[in-house]
């Protein structure tokens, strides 16, 4: 690579990496509810690159646990479900809103807090509660 396009290169990743700070923290465990059963979601995140497992625990007693992924730009959160399944929202002050919409296409709005919790707890989803 030439000289310039390098310097170039390096321009666009030092302006780029102030944007890349500001993202909120997503990392943890958050709680919201989807139809009256309990969900809880476990989210790792690494940048822009963000990772969740999320356990919905149904009225009926039934548990069902998904892994998801996705990303997250200046608060605003894309994450997809292997089956087809994607969450488009925005993170801000503790809070995650947005809208699930299946695989067959009927569109749930979702809302979803941080729980903080002491240091050291663990964040086991699989617990209702």
């Amino acid at each position: 690579m030439p000289l310039l396009g390098q310097l170039l290169l390096v321009c666009c990743l030092l302006a780029a990496a102030p944007a890349l700070a500001a993202e909120p923290d997503l990392s943890g465990l958050w709680r919201g509810s989807l139809y009256g059963s309990d969900l809880q979601a476990v989210i790792e995140q690494d940048g822009n690159h963000v990772k969740a497992e999320v356990v919905v625990h149904a009225l009926t007693g039934e548990t069902n646990v998904y892994h998801v992924v996705g990303a997250v730009f200046d608060g605003h959160m894309y994450v997809m479900h292997g089956s087809g399944h994607i969450f488009e929202g925005d993170a801000r002050g503790g809070e995650i809103t947005g809208v699930l919409t299946t695989k067959g296409g009927s569109r749930i709005e979702l809302r979803a807090t941080k729980i903080l919790l002491p240091a050291g707890a663990a964040t086991a989803a699989r617990r209702p509660g």
